[in-house]
């Protein structure tokens, strides 16, 4: 008579699934983890241009147009800086111009887990000079 062979798995083949399941659980759980990192990461980036919009479209409107430095916080994480400054290159020279352009750069910047972070927006606006006479 043949001897009864046991079906079912032996204790190795167990422990090397276990061993594979692991690395594969500990592979997924380190994509997750950085997925969400990353998200977290792109969502304060995300802010900080919806605030550096803000103040851009602030300046000229809410604030007067004028050369110059201002910075100030935002809420608990974020902090802005804008500077204004005059800008004359590629501008036709004219004797009596009637408007005065301005480069305006707005950073937004905050506390990151290894480095500062910042977005920097910039742009050129156009002012009206005030004739002789009036104001």
């Amino acid at each position: 008579m043949a001897p009864d062979r046991q079906h079912g798995f032996s204790l190795l083949e167990v422990l090397v699934a276990f061993a594979i399941l692991s690395i594969s659980l500990g592979v997924l759980l380190q994509v997750f983890a950085t997925g969400l990192r990353n998200a977290g990461i792109a969502d304060d980036y995300t802010r900080a241009v919806l605030y550096a919009e803000s103040i851009l479209a602030a300046i000229g409107r809410e604030v007067p147009l004028a050369e110059g430095e201002h910075s100030g916080p935002v809420n608990e994480q974020f902090s802005w800086r804008s500077v204004v400054s005059a800008y004359t290159e590629g501008m036709p020279e004219s004797e009596q111009p009637r408007f005065r352009a301005y480069r305006i750069s707005v950073e937004v910047y905050w506390p990151g887990l290894v480095q500062d972070r910042s977005v920097v927006l910039e742009t050129l606006r156009l002012a009206p000079i005030e004739p002789p006479g009036r104001g």
